[in-house]
């Protein structure tokens, strides 16, 4: 047994119960040691469930609790507990000496400092799948990690920043796999193949793929280094517009927050002067593909940001009422107007074309092959803006009104407000007729001035 009878003895003597029987002091001593294994072996419980593999004072007191009864009070401490021996001359008795202290010592010591209120204070885990590298975010630096694959090498620059001492973790590094590393690298490695096949099937995988939604970020950042650096790569400039598109007509993908970043692309290839070699190549139909692609996205989250139209609106007109810049320029700004809707077209164009027509019949009276060139596609471009605003305006307009049948008056009417260049334009349309009406059905409800007015 642990506890003698001797000890049951000596314990019921120092409470004042002197004098017991043998049997009573052997039933308690089997007792107390039958009560001592239930409570170590509940505190053994306790210490295993927290992973520990020594049994402390925490885990007695937590044994009692469930036992309801009192825990032991004055145990707790870091230090180890030291026992004396009393000097004794029937057995050896130890105790845990107790120290003493000194009141008048105690009252004269200073008071301690006030704790500190318990308090919350928040800090950022991620932000756009990257963690910043601050004391509340502890990192572990893998070895793996650091070598770098072919897209964190393209990349690694642009995503490396540190701004007031907190450092931004590169995305390759820490949190793009291997996998979508080789993903991203043989998409681009397929943008860039003369196989049309090979080019379509990896469009077609970035429009409907739903675990891409990491290289969202390197898609479009690809887009704008792949638009700075092909200019004047025709080509390329087309296969990186489908690439544009391709991300944004994937359901499964949150672009939003990256229109941002990918509109500038876009618009260079809508306004730029310059997209391919020889101006004979067809660089206007790239210029439409960009136009409709803004206007897509106008359309799409204008909601959210009430002045994402009116920007871009006002950066366009800049770009069609400014008599210095090249003429492809003015037909990539005007395209990008109208594809904003009638109402931009109406209140942006329209007041403008007289004046406007001024300035391109100078410059394709010059013997110049490209201005003459251009020139014309800047004549369509401002006619299907008429047909648009036309459209609109259809239920206000003079109904079975033909080219051929128009009078001297309303030809004079339409010439006031778009000038007599463009009004030869529009009458030799087939559906010059529907564009007068429509024009002219503005100018009743005093929409647009029959001289016109320059919206600044």
């Amino acid at each position: 047994m642990i506890y003698s009878k001797s000890t049951i003895k000596n314990i019921a003597e120092s409470i004042g119960i002197p004098k017991l029987k043998d049997g009573i002091t052997t039933a308690m001593a089997q007792d107390v040691e039958y009560r001592m294994h239930e409570i170590i072996t509940e505190a053994m419980k306790f210490m295993r469930h927290s992973k520990r593999t020594k049994l402390t004072v925490a885990d007695i007191n937590s044994a009692l609790r469930v036992r309801n009864i009192e825990p032991m009070y004055g145990f707790e401490t870091g230090q180890p507990i030291k026992f004396h021996k009393a000097a004794s001359a029937l057995e050896d008795i130890y105790y845990v000496e107790d120290e003493e202290i000194d009141l008048d010592t105690l009252l004269e010591e200073p008071l301690p400092s006030v704790p500190l209120e318990v308090v919350y204070t928040a800090h950022w885990l991620a932000v756009e799948g990257v963690q910043p590298r601050i004391q509340q975010n502890p990192i572990q630096v893998d070895a793996e990690a650091e070598e770098k694959g072919p897209a964190s090498k393209r990349f690694a620059k642009a995503h490396s920043k540190s701004q007031d001492g907190v450092e931004t973790i590169p995305l390759v590094k820490h949190v793009l796999s291997k996998e979508l590393q080789l993903y991203f690298e043989c998409i681009t490695e397929s943008l860039q193949s003369t196989d049309p096949i090979v080019k379509s099937t990896a469009l077609e995988s970035i429009s409907v793929d739903a675990g891409i939604h990491q290289l969202v970020t390197y898609f479009v950042q690809y887009i704008a280094v792949t638009v700075k650096n092909n200019l004047h790569k025709l080509e390329t400039l087309r296969t990186t517009m489908a690439v544009a598109r391709a991300i944004r007509s994937n359901p499964n993908l949150f672009v939003e927050p990256y229109m941002h970043q990918l509109i500038p692309s876009l618009l260079t290839c809508l306004v730029s002067k310059r997209l391919c070699e020889e101006y004979t190549e067809d660089h206007w139909s790239l210029r439409d593909n960009a136009a409709e692609q803004i206007a897509d996205i106008c359309r799409r989250y204008g909601h959210s940001y009430h002045t994402l139209q009116s920007r871009i609106a006002r950066t366009l007109l800049r770009g069609f009422l400014d008599p210095t810049k090249p003429l492809a320029t003015h037909y990539g700004a005007i395209v990008g107007l109208t594809k904003l809707g009638a109402s931009t077209a109406k209140v942006l164009i329209l007041p403008n074309i007289k004046a406007y027509m001024s300035l391109l019949s100078t410059e394709m009276e010059k013997s110049n092959a490209q201005l003459t060139h251009d020139g014309k596609h800047c004549q369509e471009a401002l006619l299907e803006a008429l047909r648009v605003v036309a459209r609109e305006e259809s239920g206000n307009a003079e109904g079975g009104l033909e080219a051929a049948n128009l009078n001297s008056v309303q030809k004079g009417r339409l010439s006031a407000v778009v000038g007599e260049a463009m009004a030869g334009v529009v009458f030799a349309e087939k559906d010059g007729g529907a564009i007068v009406a429509g024009v002219l059905a503005i100018g009743k409800d005093s929409k647009v001035s029959p001289g016109g007015s320059s919206v600044p």
